[in-house]
């Protein structure tokens, strides 16, 4: 062999094994290696090439499947809750920030597209970083509500949804039946969307009363009783009811701090003229006074 071929031979030696350090083996264990017939020299100065190429298509392929991996495949869920008369503030990564709302539940999961809140129950408030590659993304029920960068509530109910935007804006986008829908809400709106995914009109709010239960506080303007007790219900393991339906028409004014049922009862009482007597379990029954 010419002390040129002896070259070229261990220069094909040398990227034969680099290529064979690439390659993932698909042998399985205990099976006969398949056996090489080696080239002769003149061929294998025309096909040197041929390894080379073969290992960089396997580290394009290997670096792309990784890559659509790291961008389809979700990370864990993370679950973050509160207790009955309890609430939280949870501080994401990304400068976003929630509050939760008593005996609320949510599963957070950042992911390459986008950064996603799922609510299971109950409220929370969340004030998201602006960032235009990864949308801020609240699922409740057959719907979601999308931001970039923006302040916004969602309250899960029972057969309902329930989205305010104190500022930014955000797409609210529903599946169900009828076939898909979404809207844009402008600040201080606020829609519901029911179990189907029909989206409600959009109606003006006041800031200061959505927000006023991330400060401890419940703010009612002439709402119905029925409303304020189911509200004040979410704050207590003692649960109140009325022992009349029409007694739920009743207009009340006020401001209550949450979980406070003992001032709302005296504030019934001597406003309203009701009275409240355990009934059994963890029932308050509030009935008219007697003249």
């Amino acid at each position: 062999m010419s002390s040129r071929n002896a070259l070229d031979y261990a220069e094909v030696e040398r990227i034969h094994q680099l290529a064979g350090a690439l390659r993932v083996d698909s042998t399985p264990r205990g099976a006969e290696p398949i056996p090489t017939t080696r080239m002769p020299t003149t061929r294998r100065r025309r096909t040197w090439y041929r390894p080379v190429a073969w290992a960089a298509a396997l580290m394009l392929a290997v670096g792309g499947g990784l890559w659509l991996l790291a961008d389809f495949q979700s990370t864990p869920a993370t679950p973050y809750a509160t207790e009955i008369g309890k609430q939280r503030r949870v501080d994401l990564p990304d400068g976003s920030a929630l509050v939760l709302d008593t005996n609320t539940l949510v599963q957070l999961a950042y992911e390459r597209s986008q950064r996603r809140v799922v609510l299971l129950r109950g409220r929370l408030q969340a004030s998201v970083a602006h960032d235009v590659d990864r949308p801020f993304v609240v699922a409740s029920g057959v719907g979601s509500v999308r931001a970039l960068g923006t302040v916004f509530q969602v309250e899960r109910r029972d057969e309902s949804t329930v989205v305010a935007l104190l500022e930014g804006r955000v797409i609210v986008d529903t599946k169900g039946h009828p076939p898909r829908h979404a809207i844009e809400l402008h600040p201080l709106q606020q829609l519901v969307y029911d179990a189907d995914g029909k989206l409600g009109t959009p109606r003006s709010i006041d800031r200061n009363v959505a927000e006023s239960w991330t400060r401890g506080r419940l703010v009612f303007k002439e709402e119905r009783l029925a409303d304020l007790i189911a509200e004040f219900n979410r704050y207590s393991h003692d649960q109140l009811v009325l022992s009349q339906a029409e007694l739920g028409e009743i207009r009340v004014s006020g401001v209550f701090n949450a979980g406070d049922q003992s001032g709302l009862l005296a504030t019934l009482r001597q406003g309203w003229g009701l009275q409240a007597k355990p009934v059994g379990g963890n029932r308050i029954e509030l009935s008219a006074s007697k003249q």
